[in-house]
């Protein structure tokens, strides 16, 4: 299977491979599809946008800056994902607080199956999926595929018949709404979970 840091990129070569897709440069034949190139444009947009807009809250600042062991973010995502798009900057921000400690690394999901198989998500291969881990790969700690409020919310939209055009409305608009502040509770409580 290999180390997940072998099956990983830096955040920096997704973001140019992400780039590439969105130029019409990549040589991926996913995104031949205009459907999935328009698609992920708009992810694009929207994770400059959130980045742009977000802010640390303190506690959660306080907690990152203290920590002590190297620590990697393994975000087992594709540029095609909506959630991502949200996820992907707060993790950023939250890497470069204490960059000597804390990375972020990318994996690609459709072409390390093995390790999706590994992480789903009630038997999904729900992304993103964030493996924190240690130097040597123990799986200390996992989120996603997406705030645990907004979770609880899409499965209640689904189970009462939303359409998936529906449900990635609704989904945006509780992004924005909430600024990155419940993935900010989730990972207080997963980083207190650590010590």
């Amino acid at each position: 299977m290999g180390t997940l840091r072998e099956h990983s990129v830096s955040y920096e070569s997704y973001l140019q491979d992400f780039t590439s897709i969105v130029e019409g440069k990549s040589e991926k034949t996913f995104y031949d599809s205009p459907y999935w190139l328009d698609y992920t444009r708009a992810n694009y947009e929207r994770m400059q946008r959130f980045g742009s807009r977000f802010r640390l809250n303190k506690k959660l600042y306080n907690l990152l800056i203290c920590i002590e062991q190297k620590l990697t973010m393994y975000c087992i995502t594709e540029p095609w994902c909506g959630d991502a798009a949200f996820a992907l900057p707060v993790l950023e921000c939250f890497a470069e607080v204490n960059p000597g400690l804390i990375e972020l690394r990318i994996i690609y999901r459709d072409t390390s199956p093995e390790i999706m198989n590994n992480h789903l998500t009630n038997g999904a291969k729900a992304i993103p999926k964030v493996l924190i881990t240690d130097d040597a790969e123990s799986v200390l700690w996992t989120w996603g595929p997406r705030p645990s409020t907004l979770q609880n919310l899409v499965k209640d939209w689904l189970s009462k018949g939303a359409t998936k055009e529906e449900k990635l409305k609704k989904t945006t608009q509780w992004y924005l709404k909430d600024q990155g502040e419940t993935i900010q509770k989730d990972w207080i409580e997963g980083i207190q979970s650590l010590k």
